[in-house]
């Protein structure tokens, strides 16, 4: 499933209701920040050139009409494209392994019935924009989780552990935490599955 392309004509250059766009100088170019409703940083870009100087004191830009110099609106334009690309992105990245595991909650119970403290978390990984999967415990549940994780990549087991899946261990607690990109936590979601049949 691929998003849509935010790249042509048919993208509305607006900023999302309750967004503002704060322009900041930095030597010879132009700083642009996107801030969500809630002021929070969501997209960084940057504008080949000095800000205007009306601009300096409409901080922060609430409607991209405000820019008067064309050149500034537009890479203010592209900054917000790029934004909403990347939302389109990670939603279709997220639908897509959505309909592939409708069965979702009652395989990650399974996690959790065999894991003791096993906690389960699906997010975003933001450079990917692909669904990360998030598998962690505490030190009663490590050993648990590592032979879960274990038999489900086979006899080479964590040897020759592929990239796409990290395990961070914290010595001092013992805590575990396995992380799997997309594609890995959809084998280890069919596995489980296939297992359970």
């Amino acid at each position: 499933m691929k998003p849509r392309d935010l790249s042509t004509a048919d993208q509305a250059a607006a900023l999302p209701e309750g967004w503002t766009l704060t322009l900041s100088p930095a030597l010879n170019i132009t700083s642009l920040t996107l801030h969500d409703e809630g002021g929070a940083a969501r997209e960084h870009g940057f504008h080949a050139g000095p800000m205007p100087a009306d601009l300096s004191a409409r901080q922060p830009v609430r409607r991209l009409e405000d820019i008067s110099d064309s050149a500034v609106r537009a890479s203010a334009e592209q900054l917000v494209a790029r934004h909403l690309g990347r939302v389109a992105a990670a939603q279709a990245h997220a639908d897509a392994f959505g309909a592939q595991f409708p069965d979702l909650v009652s395989l990650l119970t399974v996690v959790t019935s065999e894991v003791p403290g096993c906690r389960t978390r699906l997010g975003i990984d933001p450079d990917r924009l692909t669904v990360q999967l998030v598998l962690s415990t505490d030190a009663g549940g490590s050993g648990a989780l590592l032979a879960l994780v274990n038999s489900w990549l086979g006899p080479q087991g964590l040897k020759n552990s592929p990239e796409g899946i990290s395990l961070d261990f914290d010595g001092p607690t013992r805590a575990l935490a396995a992380t799997l990109d997309q594609h890995h936590a959809a084998g280890f979601l069919s596995w489980l599955r296939s297992r359970s049949a």
